[in-house]
């Protein structure tokens, strides 16, 4: 019976180990990984004038469940960088929020929104950027849900700009959203792109 519960609590142990590097695993990318990288992440230099985005959430598994295409349009107010957004989805759900947004010299971030509870918090280091925030978010039947999001930005090497975004509710994992950034001079936002397909 004892060399049963020595070998039972060795290949628990085993079990346990594997599973903690299974989870760390999951865990995603740290900016600590990030602090040489570049193209150094200038991201009030990114989002200055305009942008368009285009990604889906997913859901745990994996699927696609809610498409959108979003348009920024970032300027200076005094010392806040300011981020007007406007994202539409394909359920008919259209989103605007202000971000405004200060970042110091040692690459802290802060950003307040009124969609937002609290502030969104990060740093900016190398060619990323990650930030925490809870937000309230509407969905096609008039419901809205407060959820947790945990961002990852990253500045490609040849200019493009991706984005991970990890969801939770009540700390319980919801899916992803995945997002690609674009410059544009104004004329190729979301609208005129849909009445663009629209009128094919």
């Amino acid at each position: 019976m004892k060399m049963h519960t020595r070998s039972s609590r060795s290949n628990w142990s085993v079990l346990c180990a594997v599973l903690a590097s299974a989870l760390a695993a999951c865990s995603g990318p740290e900016l600590d990984d990030l602090r040489d990288d570049t193209p150094l992440f200038d991201f009030e230099g990114y989002f200055e004038g305009h942008t368009r985005a285009s990604g889906w959430f997913s859901d745990r598994a994996g699927v696609p469940q809610r498409h959108f295409c979003g348009d920024f349009v970032g300027s200076y107010d005094g010392d806040d960088f300011v981020l007007d957004e406007r994202l539409f989805y394909t359920d008919g759900v259209i989103e605007d929020r202000v971000w405004r947004v200060r970042i110091d010299d040692n690459g802290v971030f802060v950003a307040r929104s009124d969609t937002l509870v609290g502030d969104a918090r990060g740093q900016v280091r190398g060619n990323g950027l990650q930030m925490r925030y809870t937000m309230v978010i509407a969905v096609a039947d008039g419901a809205e849900y407060q959820l947790d999001f945990n961002d990852f930005m990253l500045l490609q090497p040849d200019g493009s700009l991706h984005n991970i975004t990890r969801v939770k509710k009540l700390g319980v994992r919801l899916g992803t959203v995945t997002t690609q950034y674009a410059h544009h001079d104004g004329s190729e936002g979301c609208e005129v792109r849909a009445s663009e397909l629209a009128a094919r």
